[in-house]
C-alpha cells in the first residue's frame, strides 16, 4: 500500500504549536524550525496572524510584515531576511494555537490535494511577478477599508501554502483570491467615494 502523503504545512503547524516555551515562540524560531521555504512560511504566518479575530484596524499594523515579505520576493531575493527586532518578537502559545485552529479548516482539505506541480512558477521572473502581485495584495491588507482584512489575508495564506508545498495550482488559487480582494477593495473604495460626494452635494 502506498504510504499516505502528509502535508509539510500541517507538520510545520503542529511542530510550532507543540512548543513548550513559557513565553511562546519567537518569529525567528518559527521561521528557522519550519524549513527553508521562507517566503512561503512568511506568507503563511502573515496570513494566519491577520485571520485572527482581532480588533478592527489591527490589520493596518499586522499586515506590514506581509508587505515586507512580498517586497523581498518581488525584488528577487532567494531567502527571506528579517531584522533582529522582528525575529525576536514573541508569539504567545495561546495566540498561535488560535491562529492554527483558524487555519486548519483551510489547510486540511488543501493538504489532501497538494502536489509538487507547475514548478516554473517558483523560478526567476515568474516568482518575481508573483511577488509583485502580493505586494499589491499585502498593501490591500493594510488599507483602512471595510472587508479589506480577511480576504487578502486568506489570499496570502493560500499562496504561502502553495509556496511551502511547491504546488503551483494552489498558488494560482491564492492569486485568484488576491485579485478578488483587490477588486473588492476597489469596489468598496468607489462606493465610499460616491457616497461621500452624494452627501456633500
Amino acid at each position: 500500500m502506498k504510504p499516505k502523503r502528509r502535508s509539510g504545512t500541517l507538520r510545520g503547524l503542529a511542530k510550532v504549536g507543540t512548543r513548550r516555551k513559557p513565553d511562546g515562540s519567537s518569529v525567528g524560531d518559527i521561521l528557522t524550525s519550519l524549513g527553508d521555504r521562507s517566503f512561503g512560511w512568511g506568507f503563511v504566518l502573515g496570513g494566519l496572524i491577520n485571520m485572527l479575530p482581532l480588533p478592527p484596524g489591527s490589520n493596518m499594523a499586522l499586515g506590514l510584515p506581509a508587505v515586507f515579505v512580498a517586497v523581498q520576493m518581488a525584488w528577487g531575493r532567494q531567502t527571506l531576511w528579517l531584522p533582529g527586532f522582528i525575529r525576536a518578537r514573541s508569539i504567545a502559545r495561546a495566540h498561535w494555537r488560535g491562529a492554527a485552529l483558524t487555519a486548519l479548516p483551510i489547510a486540511r482539505p488543501l493538504s489532501r490535494i497538494t502536489h509538487v506541480r507547475m514548478t516554473w512558477m517558483f523560478e526567476g521572473r515568474s516568482e518575481r511577478l508573483l511577488g509583485l502581485l502580493f505586494v499589491l495584495t499585502a498593501l490591500n491588507l493594510v488599507l483602512p477599508l471595510p472587508l479589506s482584512g480577511w480576504v487578502p489575508a486568506i489570499a496570502i495564506f493560500v499562496v504561502g501554502l502553495g509556496l511551502v508545498e511547491h504546488d503551483g495550482l494552489i498558488v494560482l488559487l491564492g492569486c485568484v483570491i488576491g485579485f478578488f480582494s483587490l477588486f473588492l477593495s476597489a469596489a468598496v473604495a468607489s462606493a465610499l467615494f460616491l457616497g461621500y460626494n452624494y452627501m456633500v452635494e
